[in-house]
């Protein structure tokens, strides 16, 4: 892959491989941590207010590569942010390294660039509940509730959702046939902060599915108390 010329490149990889040696004139960003409620109208908009800020103090403008080892859910979830705020993206996983030559942080001129959110991308908790096919991609003992992180009071799964776990979309030959899924259905996906199910979003997107990210996922979904199965 040979990133246009045009395009800003954004590392995701922690901060120390970064500071080590990255691409001339990346950026570090990992958006790979924060949790936040979606349900209201307002929280979306504020959401799209952040997400202006950080483009314009970031200096990012369309077309966005992103960049790290493999495809890593740290990768997918802050590509997921930067898409949802309306900049073309594109994933970088493998071929880079011997470029990774410059260090220290690069000079930034701050853009104008007003974030403009794909809700086409995105589902919110409410919009789970009532989604034909929502895929849970996290492991089968999450799914089944048998383990569950310590943020979250107990274990379970979205009614209603089928349980495809993360690594079936690591072989993405066959993946549709294998799924049921056809090319231009929607598909809803999550897992428990929405970093999981962004890989599992970039690799059906690739695939011509229309996938929609539930960015709050099981974490945002138990504290919200909805009802969960089994």
């Amino acid at each position: 892959m040979k990133p246009p010329p045009e395009a800003v490149l954004v590392d995701t990889r922690p901060r120390a491989a970064y500071e080590a040696g990255h691409l001339p004139g990346a950026r570090h960003l990992d958006l790979s941590a924060p949790k936040l409620r979606l349900r209201e109208e307002r929280e979306l908009r504020a959401l799209e207010a952040g997400l202006t800020e950080l483009f314009q103090e970031l200096g990012l403008r369309s077309p966005v590569v992103l960049y790290d080892e493999g495809l890593t859910s740290r990768l997918c979830r802050t590509a997921f942010f930067l898409g949802l705020g309306g900049l073309a993206v594109e994933l970088w996983t493998e071929g880079w390294e011997p470029q990774a030559t410059e260090r220290g942080e690069p000079r930034v001129e701050r853009t104008n660039t007003v974030a403009r959110l794909r809700r086409d991308w995105l589902l919110t908790a409410d919009e789970a509940a009532k989604h034909p096919l929502l895929l849970d991609v996290r492991t089968p003992e999450e799914f089944q509730g048998k383990v569950h992180p310590p943020c979250c009071p107990r274990g379970g799964r979205i009614p209603g959702s089928k349980n495809a776990p993360l690594e079936v979309f690591l072989d993405p030959q066959g993946l549709l046939e294998r799924l049921g899924i056809a090319p231009g259905e929607e598909v809803g996906v999550y897992c428990h902060s929405g970093a999981r199910s962004a890989v599992a979003f970039f690799v059906l997107r690739s695939l011509g599915v229309r996938a929609r990210n539930y960015l709050g996922s099981m974490h945002e979904w138990l504290q919200e108390g909805l009802p969960t199965e089994p």
